[in-house]
This record gives structure tokens, sequence and C-alpha cells, in this order.
């Protein structure tokens, strides 16, 4: 009976659900530039993938016609927001609402195994989410780690689900389903599996401890199936396509050669075996320190550790720190410390909430004469400080502003004075300029992709094709001195551009047209 209690606890309301959905819409609404409310997301790396998303559309294979790092699953789900509004980012803000939800969702399932909330402490929720998602590190709005911590946010739940259940071993139903979210994340960012790979260890060592091969079997081939599933329709794609090769050199080979160090430099950093403790535990301190709200939610969900059962405290924790050091130990394992690349670990923020709750219990208790008046307070407080944190994110500065306000749209209305013009940004990634102008790349290597130096190919490729004059217009940097004799600058903007760290500067790019 007391093992039904506790599955059961875990299950939502209908009230909670609709709290929890509204609560993420509004959340990725404020906050994420492919809104309605913005005129269009001007960041490099979402319009990379909605161009690579718009391609597939319009019948262009992802590396073989336009290059780029990523996975193909994340071009797949551009090509749904293609489908859904070629134009603008309507479609990929859509999806962000969908992952937000399931993170809103889960993070508030996940509070309810540890401990039976006060129907009133929901409203902690909607503020995990402010606080989640107006992390500069979320920077735009679209990047892979915001679609995908949520799937690792479900596989948490599956996990410590398990243990509290008494049995530590998720479902073959669950299994199933986490080989599906190891395979989504590999296909998207394959350093994100670093979660999956902490769980099947777990299980391995739970299921090796009892003896129980014929449990860990049963685990092993659905997680296989599962993976199996969405495996075989992206590989059936690039081999119908022809294009297996292409994905394999641009995926694989070129990304791990791209990220290899060939540094000499010495140190911890790059000393054997140490490096790969010493580099993962350097990322995230320096991210902490660079985010102190991320360094906080760390710190609570630490905390919250000490407030489980001791029966379980045991197994929930080696779970937790398992799961933790191989995801950080995968992102974090090279030198070069990308900051953003920690926000793939908020799907442990849920945790954070287990102390609020129950500090949020206690103080309703306090005041038995006017409870209802407390926890009406209560609510008012948590939304105002919700309130503020969305009005506090990095973006808004240009909610409800008119698409004339950015370069991309005022580039758009000279290219398209020109029939199907032929345009290429060069020396920058992708901003945005071929989705304002309704145009796709008529050249692989359309953009910047700061692997260059690398790969010489890029340039070449790209250099060859201004040399013939095969572009109408070309959009650069205005910090790139142009030596082209066959082309002539017609317009130079400058936008406002805020980054990782909320720092703000004056971006200006470059117009050139190809003479006549």
């Amino acid at each position: 009976m007391k093992e039904q209690e506790l599955t059961n606890r875990s299950k939502l309301t209908i009230p909670e659900l609709i709290v929890l959905v509204i609560s993420a819409a509004v959340t990725i609404t404020i906050v994420s530039t492919c809104s309605p409310l913005y005129p269009l997301n001007p960041w490099n790396d979402a319009n990379c993938f909605f161009t690579l998303g718009r391609g597939i559309t319009h019948g262009l294979v992802p590396y073989r016609d336009l290059y780029e790092q990523k996975g193909p699953l994340l071009y797949f789900i551009y090509a749904l927001a293609a489908l859904i509004s070629d134009k603008s980012f309507t479609g990929a803000w859509l999806i962000e609402c969908i992952a937000a939800s399931l993170f809103a969702v889960f993070s508030w399932k996940t509070v309810k195994l540890f401990v039976d909330p006060p129907k009133f402490t929901i409203a902690l929720m909607p503020l995990l989410l402010g606080i989640t998602y107006t992390l500069k590190m979320f920077n735009y709005g679209g990047n892979a780690e915001e679609l995908c911590f949520p799937l690792l946010t479900v596989a948490f739940y599956f996990g410590l689900r398990s243990i509290i259940n008494g049995d530590g071993i998720p479902s073959k139903r669950e299994a199933i389903f986490c080989g599906l979210i190891t395979a989504a994340l590999f296909w998207i960012k394959y350093t994100f599996i670093g979660f999956m790979g902490g769980f099947c260890f777990y299980i391995i060592v739970v299921t090796v401890k009892r003896k129980d091969f014929a449990k860990l079997w049963s685990m092993i081939w659905r997680f296989i199936l599962g993976f199996v599933i969405l495996t075989v329709p992206i590989l059936l794609y690039f081999a119908l396509t022809g294009s297996l090769k292409y994905l394999w050199e641009a995926y694989f080979y070129n990304v791990v050669a791209y990220h290899t160090p060939v540094s000499d430099i010495s140190g911890p950093a790059y000393m054997p075996v140490i490096k790969y403790i010493y580099n993962p535990l350097r990322g995230i301190f320096l991210t902490a320190r660079k985010y102190p709200v991320f360094g906080i939610m760390m710190m609570l969900s630490l905390i919250a550790l000490f407030f489980t059962d001791k029966k379980i405290h045991k197994k929930v924790s080696f779970f937790f720190v398992i799961t933790y050091v191989f995801t950080i130990g995968i992102v974090f394992m090279r030198p070069l410390v990308v900051y953003y690349y920690a926000y793939i670990t908020a799907y442990c923020f849920c945790l954070a909430l287990i102390p609020m709750v129950k500090g949020l219990e206690k103080l309703s208790k306090a005041f038995k004469e006017s409870p209802v008046f407390m926890k009406s307070l209560v609510c008012l407080l948590l939304t105002a400080c919700y309130v503020v944190a969305l009005l506090q994110n990095k973006n808004m500065y240009l909610i409800f502003k008119n698409k004339d306000y950015l370069a991309q749209y005022r580039f758009a209305e000279v290219i398209n004075q020109t029939p199907d013009a032929k345009i290429l940004t060069y020396d920058i990634m992708d901003s945005g300029f071929y989705t304002a102008a309704g145009l796709l790349p008529q050249n692989r290597y359309y953009c910047y992709m700061t692997m260059e130096k690398d790969f010489p190919d890029i340039l070449e490729e790209q250099n060859r094709l201004i040399k013939e004059g095969f572009f109408d217009y070309i959009v650069t940097t205005d910090r790139f001195e142009s030596s082209w004799e066959n082309y002539e600058l017609i317009r130079e903007e400058y936008d406002l551009h805020v980054d990782y760290f909320g720092n703000k500067s004056p971006t200006g790019y470059c117009l050139y047209k190809l003479k006549k």
C-alpha cells in the first residue's frame, strides 16, 4: 500500500497541469525572441538551425547541400517549425513552449515524489520557470540546450521515481523511453548524452550488485529498442538521399577534428587522466561564478539532497552525483570553457524547490490564525518575483519592436528588389538575413562556421564564388575590409547586440551588391 501511495503521489491534477502549461507558455512568450512579440530571433545559432530547417522543407539535404555542425534531428525540428511558418520563428516558439511545458510538468512531478506540497506552493513553479529561462545563457532562445534539458528532466524523474518506489530500476516502458531520449540527445548534439551514460552506469551498478542479470538484460534490449526506433528513420533519410557520407563527415569526423586540442600549453587542463576531472570541475565552477543565479540554483539542488528520507538518501545522492558527473564530464571535457554548455544541467533545478516547499509549508503552519491571508500573500510575492524575473531578461530591448528595427529587414527591403536574389553572409554567421529576405542559400557554405582555420575549403569555396560574381548580394560585418573589385558597398547598418553576459554593444553590418 505504501509503495502504491508513493507511486501515485507524483500524479498531477488538472488545475496543476493548467498552471504549469500556462506558466511555461507565458514565460517563453516573454523571454524568447522566437515569440511573436519580437520582430525576429537575431541570434546566429538559431538562424543557422532555422535556415537548415527551411532548406529541408524545400528539398535540400543537411550537410550535403547546406553545411552545419549540429545533429540532424535539430534541423528536422526546425523543419517542423518552418512548416508552421517559413518566414518567422513562430513554429520554433511553439516548439519551445512544448519543451518548457515538459520541463515544468516533470519538475513538479519530481518535487511531488519527495514532498506532498500544499496546493498554494505550486506558485513556486512560475518562479522556477522565470529563473531558468531568464538565465543569460538562454541567450535569444531556440538553442539546443534549451530544447534538450527538458528531456533530461523526464529521465531524471524516471530515475528518482524508481528509487523512491523502492525498486531502484525504471519500468520496462521507461527503459524504452530512455532509449528514445538518448537517441534524441545523440542526434541533436552528442555531447548531451553524458546524463544518460550516467543513468546506464547507475542501472548496471544496481543490477550487478543484486546479481539480477535478467533485469539488466531486460533493460538493455528495451533501451536499445528505443534508441533504434528514432535512429533508423534518420539514417534512412540520409541513405535514401545518398548523403550518409556527408552526415559522417560533418557531424562526426569534422566536429571531432575541429574540437581536438592542438595546443602545446601545459597544465592540468592538458594532463592525461587528470584533465577529465579538472576540466569539468573548472568548467562548472567558472560558470557558477559567471552566472551567480545558476550557481545558487545548483547549490539549492544539492541542499535538497539533505531533505530526502534517510532510507533513500544514499541511493538518491548516488544517482544525482553519478548522472551529474557524467553530464558535465562530457560537455566540459575540453580546456576551453563555453559557459552556455552548462545550461543542459538545468534539468536538476527542480530539486531546488524541495527546500522551498518545506519552508513555505512551515511558514503557513506558523500562521494558524490567518492561513488564507498568509498563503495569498506568499502567492502574491512569488508572482511578483516571477514578473520581475521576466522583466529582467536580457531580450526585453527587442520586445514589441517593429521589423524595421533590425538590419536584417532593412537589408531585406533592398535585397528583395532583385528577383530570386542570391545572397551570402560572409565572415559572419547566419543572423537571419536569409529568413528576413525570404530566401534560401544557393551554396553549401552559406555563412561563417567558426572552423575556417581548420577547414580552409570553406573560405576557398566562398571566395571562388565571390570572384565569379555568383552572388547578387553579400552581407558581412563592418569589421571586414573588402577587397572585392566586382562588388560595391551600398548600405551600412548598426544594431544593438546583447551577449551571453548581458553586455550591450553595437554590431555593424555591411551590404555589398554585385556591380553590373
